[in-house]
């Protein structure tokens, strides 16, 4: 076992976010967690809340057993650059970068080096995420189910067999909250209009929201029967899901979508 339990590369709101779910999960403490970052003040921040801090990803990438690269994916190269470098016993490699593949980090670690890619959301900074979750073919089951305990205290995972399948569902989880803060500002906005206080419009698109979805999970009805239970004939609710079907809602998202996992895909190139 190494100095440390958990070693953080890039340590931004994201991976702070993981290192105080791993800590209030109790799966380790924050003595037991390097988190690394170029900027001096984020870095006694850290320090101050009792993590162990560092600059030097090197330093990071050998103190650990695992460490989770949370860097940009256009910094992904040069900490690559830097960590490959490194011939001693090799951390398990956590990356949440959307587009940058196994053989990318293969390349600039090598094959034998254990990967898990993670695609989570933001949500998961409040412990609410949706993460997926898949392992190149030098990473264990065991390992697997590690990093998966660890989203698992952080809100809903699912694992994949497929590295490309991190591509295919981006639109439905990772990118997802930006689809509805647009949908939830559009109601907002229009509630304004009506003389609606914008501050009362946003509790009540949001509660309405939480208790939609609590439907949903709870799997009795399918999204189709659900809009139809609220569509009474000759309703408001029809009226207004007629204007959105006449508008084309479900082609614009699914042309959303696919544009969302083609730049994924790009990404990865």
């Amino acid at each position: 076992m190494k100095e440390y339990r958990l070693g953080i590369i890039g340590a931004g709101n994201m991976g702070h976010a993981i290192a105080e779910g791993a800590v209030h999960a109790g799966l380790l403490t924050r003595a037991q967690a390097l988190l690394c970052d170029r900027n001096a003040e984020k870095r006694e921040q850290d320090r101050a809340q009792g993590y162990a801090v560092t600059e030097d990803a090197a330093a990071c990438f050998a103190a650990c057993d695992t460490v989770l690269l949370a860097v940009k994916p256009q910094n992904f190269d040069e900490v690559l650059a830097v960590l490959g470098a490194y011939d001693g016993e090799k951390p398990l490699v956590v990356t949440i970068a959307a587009g940058v593949t196994f053989a990318r980090i293969e390349r600039a670690l090598g094959a034998d080096t254990a990967i898990i890619r993670v695609m989570p959301n933001t949500p998961l900074m409040l412990g609410r995420g949706a993460t997926s979750l898949v392992k190149n073919a030098a990473a264990t089951d065991a390992q697997l189910a590690q990093v998966r305990a660890l989203f698992d205290t952080m809100g809903v995972t699912v694992v994949f067999d497929r590295e490309d399948m991190l591509n295919e569902v981006i639109p439905y989880a990772g990118s997802a909250p930006a689809y509805l803060y647009a949908f939830a500002d559009a109601m907002v906005q229009s509630a304004v209009q009506h003389g609606v206080d914008e501050q009362d419009a946003l509790r009540l698109f949001c509660q309405t929201m939480i208790g939609s979805a609590e439907m949903l999970l709870r799997g009795d009805k399918t999204p189709a029967e659900l809009i139809k239970a609220v569509c009474s004939p000759g309703g408001t609710t029809l009226a207004a899901m007629e204007v959105l079907e006449t508008r084309g809602l479900y082609d614009m998202l699914a042309e959303a979508n696919d544009k969302c996992i083609a730049r994924a895909y790009e990404l990865g190139k």
